[in-house]
């Protein structure tokens, strides 16, 4: 291997070195830097994904977690909002501190209303969710 080297020329030596280096620069950067590369932009779009969704999620937690201070029993604050929101109220039930409510209406004005009353300082203790021909059916026992 050294005669072949020593046989060619200082000027073919140099050419073959420079061509060496730069293969190995190609190597490095096509092993090493672009695929670390492509692994850093993958991890920041997870990471701003994640920030997007914790951002989401801070702005669907209930605001106020104090129950509303009101004269009104619970069962006639319901019984209003839940007109005032649009849903029709098919069954209300009071047990000691709980009241179990079933009502209908439109998904929007419902989820709306849930939030609403949730934020209200109104505690959901269950909640059932039914597809009624173009309508939700939601049971809550509330709190």
């Amino acid at each position: 291997m050294k005669q072949a080297w020593r046989r060619i020329s200082v000027r073919e030596q140099r050419l073959l070195q420079v061509s060496g280096a730069f293969l190995l620069a190609v190597v490095a950067f096509s092993l090493i830097w672009q695929p670390t590369r492509q692994r850093l932009e993958t991890v920041e779009r997870q990471h701003q994904q994640q920030t997007v969704l914790a951002v989401q999620l801070q702005r669907a937690l209930p605001r106020s977690h104090v129950p509303v201070d009101t004269d009104q029993p619970l069962s006639l604050r319901i019984s209003e909002s839940a007109t005032a929101a649009g849903l029709e109220i098919r069954q209300m039930e009071s047990e000691s501190d709980l009241l179990r409510v079933t009502l209908n209406g439109n998904a929007q004005p419902l989820m709306q209303w849930l939030d609403g009353i949730e934020r209200d300082g109104v505690a959901l203790q269950t909640l059932t969710l039914e597809k009624r021909d173009d309508a939700l059916e939601a049971r809550v026992v509330l709190k």
